[in-house]
């Protein structure tokens, strides 16, 4: 097997060994490459030391949105590849913007978890199929059952996360005024009496992954 002509590094986080093991037999593929394991409470260090690695992310969703709430304080995020069961609900501008650059099902093929990495290295975006269909509870408002836009459904997201109105409209590139309004829209169709009650609803019915 010839080696890469661009090898980079890959940290892959997991909660267990058995997890890490799969993930390092799915990458060995990649010729030249340096593959190092840790947990999520080391990722930091590891990636200071090695801050052009891509990490790949193998943890149970709630453990993964975690995380990449913690990255969001780091001062620099790294390019990230998320495995999950419903990868659709990472796929989102949110994420993105903190640099996840793939979301792959957990069955995804060592082919493909080698060639998303080969593709991230190269900086591109790698759309898996499954990251597209959106799980059918984020498509339906909790009361009325009049679907959330995809604007108000990224809105949503960074409320989930505790974005407050200026926080979101500099993430999304947009006026305040536009995202009270938005906000205004996802309390109708909620039937929230506030934002915090249309967080908790939208975790309640599994609008978003806590």
């Amino acid at each position: 097997m010839s080696r890469d002509a661009r090898a980079g590094t890959v940290i892959v986080v997991a909660h267990d060994s058995m997890y890490a093991a799969r993930v390092e037999a799915a990458l060995h593929e990649l010729s030249g490459w340096r593959i190092d394991v840790c947990t999520a409470r080391q990722l930091r260090g590891l990636f200071e030391e090695r801050p052009a690695a891509i990490v790949v992310i193998m943890l149970s969703d709630a453990e993964s949105r975690r995380l990449l709430r913690a990255i969001r304080g780091w001062p620099r995020s790294p390019a990230m590849i998320v495995l999950s069961d419903d990868p659709a609900r990472f796929w989102t501008s949110a994420t993105r913007t903190l640099g996840l650059r793939a979301a792959l099902p957990l069955r995804a093929t060592a082919e493909e978890l080698a060639g998303a990495v080969r593709a991230v290295h190269a900086g591109l975006l790698v759309v898996h199929p499954e990251a597209l269909v959106p799980a059918s509870a984020r498509d339906t408002a909790v009361a009325s059952g009049t679907p959330l836009t995809s604007r108000e459904r990224e809105i949503l997201e960074l409320m989930v996360d505790g974005a407050n109105n200026r926080i979101i409209a500099s993430r999304l590139g947009i006026s305040r005024h536009t995202v009270k309004f938005h906000v205004a829209s996802i309390l109708a169709k909620l039937g929230a009496g506030g934002r915090t009650e249309a967080v908790a609803l939208a975790l309640r019915s599994g609008l978003f992954a806590v």
